[in-house]
């Protein structure tokens, strides 16, 4: 049931904490983060979620990238209201950004001369609403802005050249553009702040996978959270009032992303002046003329391509649940370093580099100062948000908070699809996971009426062999647990790929980079995380549990209409989940649905399947699991089962989620949490102490 006898959002479907005893050895805020602001809830027995939210799921990066843009553009109005009234700068608000990647020049305007197209070499810009202008107008209308970016690691660089060296820049020009606006405003506190972030689970495979936005300034009080960074590709222009799943596609993808030495269309000049972009190069290092694409031309095209996202634009309490997980990860403990813009270095996995030497205080192994605490966000709606993450356990932790990492997400979504009942749908960019579907064929064996819908991409990445590999060992792991012919006709599982549009026939593939599930009617599920080990256990990942009934219904309405272009009726009376599943199958099946086909790996027979397109679909991938899909969990803990007795409720299902949930969360004999042992990787090891040795050696300029 989506409600309680009351009528008001059941909050069985959210998590809780482990123990109400806060002196017990799991009443410690479990399963969130040790020390962090949800443990504490347990022990001022708070409940584990903010009522009173008001979330507005988003279709496609269009939409949300013109919201987070119109915000940023509420919150510089609100800043220049304040300095009227002579509020200093510095302290008119704050915008906390994290990215997986930031690309300076990702262009998120309308109403430039140019449109939603290419900008041309010589245009000028009425408003710079690229992402990088929009960071440097907010700090030049006096709004403290902290950048939180992922930052690959020395030897991730080798093949993340160009994600590595565009962050360098970013951070160069933060930096150069706070010391202007110091100088120019004679402050000692600054305003923006970049923190390049290395505080990873494995020197070779992990990552800071998040995508945030918090904006407090003013009446400005609005979060975000999905699958958008603010990056190239995202921004698939649909026409206002249609009703497609894609559009336009992205002039800033594939071949037509811009080069950076061209420079970029800047609005009318900003206080403090615009600072050098990008950064520069060594001579030696071949100049790029553009971001690489990391999607293949032959399946999705060379320009324009085509992409789908969720995101969810969130307002009320849970505004300030995520501002205070901000805070959290801006302090993790790290080796510290101020960012040099000659500094040839990029470093190790366990470091952090801050582009302002008053971020820490007591050098490399010191202390980062906290950022100022949350102050409380009023009621906004009637949504309950719960907030999951995924922080990775690490060695190199020692103290507060996440010392022994936190797994909200995968027992989140263990969670919720144990009382599914009606309909689960799952749209996500890399459905690799094996636990996953063993526990969804388990619950599907159980709860006759459940059904299923699996939306994925027809190809994850350019490293076809080994994501696909992955792909079909989790859907046939599904397909097998099923058993029956009965129970597999109520699971769908379909790629997007554009048939036609508008009346045009079109042969292509659209890009699902959507991490979003609904379960029933009650609960939607937006975040950064995929339906994959290394989003579940390994990189840092941050979904927001939506508990509303009224807006996972008129977001399946629209996933629904946009998907088979044939309008949902919205009757969520009884068998209402089979008859939108049965909508849904038959467009898919029978070609109706002008975004969508068949996938080729939940089936009898897949053999060597190929795209529309005649694209061979392969499977022979040979990268080990631990590198392509790698876990901060020292094994075998998705092969075991809890061995203590008074351990009660152990599901005894080795492999499957919700056992590994219970090794995590539930497996213990006093203080002894046998499962939360950081991974021993001896390669990343190897690989730790080289990068090490390197960092330690005298940082190189020229």
């Amino acid at each position: 049931m989506a409600s309680d006898r009351s009528g008001q959002p059941d909050p069985a479907w959210l998590i809780g904490f482990t123990s109400t005893d806060p002196t017990a050895s799991d009443g410690d805020g479990r399963p969130w983060g040790d020390g962090t602001a949800m443990a504490r809830r347990a022990r001022e027995h708070g409940a584990p979620w903010d009522a009173g939210c008001r979330v507005t799921p988003m279709i496609g990066g269009f939409e949300a990238l013109s919201s987070i843009r119109d915000t940023f553009e509420a919150a510089i109005a609100q800043a220049e209201q304040m300095a009227s009234r002579n509020v200093p700068p510095g302290r008119r608000g704050h915008v906390y950004i994290a990215d997986w990647q930031f690309n300076a020049m990702r262009d998120l305007s309308t109403d430039n001369p140019w449109g939603t197209g290419p900008w041309g070499d010589h245009a000028a810009a009425k408003r710079d609403q690229t992402a990088l202008g929009l960071v440097l107008r907010m700090m030049s209308a006096g709004i403290v802005v902290r950048l939180l970016l992922w930052m690959p690691t020395t030897v991730q660089a080798t093949s993340l050249a160009q994600h590595s060296l565009e962050h360098l820049s970013v951070a160069s020009a933060v930096q150069e553009h706070n010391d202007a606006l110091l100088r120019l405003w004679g402050l000692s506190e600054p305003i923006g702040i970049v923190a390049l972030d290395l505080r990873t689970a494995r020197p070779l495979t992990a990552s800071l996978h998040q995508k945030t936005v918090v904006v407090r300034v003013g009446d400005v009080n609005v979060a975000y959270c999905g699958g958008v960074d603010l990056a190239f590709t995202r921004r698939d222009v649909i026409p206002t009032g249609s009703r497609a799943l894609v559009g336009n596609g992205d002039w800033q993808s594939g071949n037509q992303i811009p080069d950076p030495y061209k420079g970029w269309p800047h609005g009318p000049d900003i206080a403090g002046g615009y600072p050098q972009y990008p950064w520069w190069q060594p001579w030696w290092l071949t100049k790029p003329e553009r971001f690489p694409e990391d999607l293949p031309a032959n399946v999705y095209g060379a320009s324009d391509i085509r992409w789908f996202d969720q995101h969810l634009r969130l307002e009320g309490p849970i505004v300030g649940t995520l501002e205070e997980q901000f805070a959290e990860r801006w302090v993790i403990q790290a080796r510290l370093f101020v960012f040099g813009r000659d500094d040839l270095v990029i470093g190790t996995d366990d470091q952090v580099q801050f582009t302002s030497a008053t971020a820490f205080s007591g050098g490399a192994h010191g202390t980062i100062n906290a950022l100022p605490a949350a102050v409380a966000v009023p009621a906004a709606g009637d949504a309950v948000v719960q907030m999951w993450r995924t922080i990775p356990l690490r060695k190199g932790r020692t103290r507060p908070p996440f010392v022994r990492g936190e797994f909200t997400i995968l027992a989140g979504v263990a969670h919720a699809l144990a009382r599914a009942t009606e309909l689960v749908t799952i749209w996500d960019q890399y459905f690799w996971s094996a636990p996953l579907a063993r526990l969804l064929a388990a619950r599907l064996r159980a709860a006759p009426a459940l059904h299923a819908i699996i939306v994925l991409p027809p190809f994850g990445t350019t490293d076809t062999a080994n994501e696909l590999r992955l792909r079909k060992i989790a859907l046939r792991a599904l397909w097998d647990e099923l058993g029956t012919t009965r129970d597999r006709a109520r699971v769908a599982v379909a790629d997007l790929w554009l048939r036609e549009l508008g009346g045009t026939p079109r042969n292509q593939g659209i890009y699902c980079h959507a991490k979003a599930q609904t379960y029933d009617d009650a609960l939607l599920v937006c975040g950064s995380a995929n339906m994959n080990r290394r989003s579940f256990e390994c990189d840092a990942e941050l979904d927001c549990a939506v508990l509303d009934p009224a807006t996972t219904r008129a977001h399946l309405v629209r996933l629904s209409t946009v998907a088979t272009a044939t309008p949902w009726p919205g009757d969520f009376t009884a068998g209402w989940g089979a008859r939108y599943f049965t909508a849904f199958r038959d467009a898919v099946v029978n070609a109706r649905a002008p975004f969508a086909i068949v996938d080729p790996f939940f089936a009898e027979q897949p053999g060597v399947p190929k795209t529309p397109n005649g694209i061979s679909i392969p499977t022979d991938g040979l990268k080990p699991d631990w590198f392509f899909e790698p876990t901060s969990i020292a094994p075998p803990h998705d092969a075991a089962d809890c061995q203590f007795p008074e351990a009660h409720g152990d599901p005894k299902a080795p492999g499957r989620l919700d056992e590994i949930t219970f090794l995590l969360e539930r497996c213990h004999r006093g203080n002894d949490w046998p499962w939360r042992q950081p991974n021993d990787d001896v390669l990343g090891d190897l690989l730790a102490s080289i990068e090490e040795a390197i960092a330690l050696m005298p940082r190189l300029t020229l």
